[in-house]
């Protein structure tokens, strides 16, 4: 388990870094809300902790549209134009996901772009695995990338060959939580927002993409238990299709939501009983935000054992099942005597996992490729 606090600021090697943050779509408003402390700061993907590291890191905001075409292939027309006319100005480019990339990478393919790439992914495996037009499209830009980085070490072999990317090419960074987001003083009241609260929430599963497995979670319920799942059109699908093979006296009382603002969310993981973050083996990163920031909470969290959170489970802190397994995660869920060790979760995302751990690795990165090829 890593465990080593992040760095002193001021940079380990003595450089200030001139940083263009790419977002994969206009990301002004979400560096206001993080300004304003509405929201946590990994919604910024480490950047606003690597600008407190004394890192010129810049972006670009704008307040019209100013092409008549679909607005994501807009955003990244704008995006290049921006890259090219400040280029002279920078030292690195980091994507903070692999679709943010694009732009950048195919300039740089095609030397029009001078300055190293280095992209943070999220699905770059499962988006270079597509086949035809779109997954040549990414093998062939992610290739380009002075460096690319996963959340998950199990995913840096596998991509590296996919991309035929030398060693070192790949990196492993620790995702990381803005943890005093979700234990700070309420602005309203002044009392605690983590932990104050009683644990009368029930069960309460989150999170979306691909990689969840709610259908193994709604199975694994005890008739009648109250559940909330915040999740998407297509995970609520999955889950209501398992839901309805269940006899009527079978069925667990199961509540979905979606689009749940992040304040909420931070007041129903307080509130939970447990989390529960049913997960499948995926070429996506899943499940490791809504983890780390229940550990930050404190709140008892049961997840599956698959390889994408390896890097960040203490079966000390949490209660690991066999992905897919009813019976054990059932069993999990009926036994509240390892609750307790919830109590950890804080400490271990404060030494290991925050923003500030998130922003010194990409800082780290981001030196080695300025150094000298990886």
């Amino acid at each position: 388990m890593p465990g080593q606090p992040a760095p002193d600021p001021a940079t380990d090697r003595g450089r200030r870094l001139r940083v263009a943050a790419l977002f994969v779509s206009d990301w002004g408003h979400e560096f206001r809300d993080v300004a304003s402390g509405r929201v946590p700061s990994h919604r910024l993907f480490g950047m606003a902790e690597l600008a407190a590291r004394g890192h010129d890191v810049r972006h670009l905001t704008r307040r019209r549209r100013v092409l008549r075409i679909p607005r994501a292939l807009e955003w990244r027309a704008v995006q290049a134009a921006w890259l090219l006319r400040e280029q002279r100005h920078l030292d690195v480019v980091v994507a903070t996901h692999e679709a943010a990339a694009l732009p950048a990478l195919l300039l740089r393919r095609a030397g029009l772009l001078r300055r190293p790439v280095v992209v943070l992914t999220v699905a770059a495996l499962e988006a270079t695995s597509r086949g035809g037009r779109a997954g040549h499209v990414q093998r062939v830009a992610l290739s380009a990338a002075d460096a690319v980085t996963v959340f998950a070490s199990a995913q840096v072999a596998p991509l590296a060959q996919r991309l035929g990317l030398p060693a070192g090419r790949v990196r492993s960074v620790p995702l990381g939580v803005d943890a005093a987001w979700f234990s700070r003083e309420d602005a309203r009241d002044g009392r605690a927002v983590a932990g104050d609260e009683p644990r009368d929430g029930g069960v309460l599963s989150v999170g979306t993409n691909a990689g969840k497995d709610y259908p193994t979670l709604v199975r694994a319920l005890d008739p009648g238990v109250a559940c909330t799942v915040v999740t998407d059109p297509w995970n609520r699908e999955q889950a209501d299709a398992a839901l309805a093979q269940l006899d009527a006296a079978r069925r667990p009382d199961v509540r979905f939501r979606a689009d749940v603002p992040i304040a909420t969310l931070r007041d129903l993981y307080s509130r939970a009983e447990v989390v529960v973050l049913p997960l499948r083996e995926s070429e996506v990163s899943s499940g490791q935000t809504v983890l780390l920031e229940n550990l930050a909470v404190g709140t008892p969290v049961v997840v599956s054992d698959v390889s994408g959170i390896a890097d960040y489970v203490d079966a000390s802190v949490v209660r690991l099942v066999p992905p897919g397994d009813v019976a054990a995660l059932r069993a999990a869920l009926s036994d509240g005597s390892w609750h307790d060790r919830a109590s950890g979760g804080p400490a271990q995302v404060a030494g290991s996992f925050t923003t500030a751990h998130l922003a010194a690795a990409i800082e780290g990165v981001v030196l080695d490729v300025l150094d000298g090829p990886l």
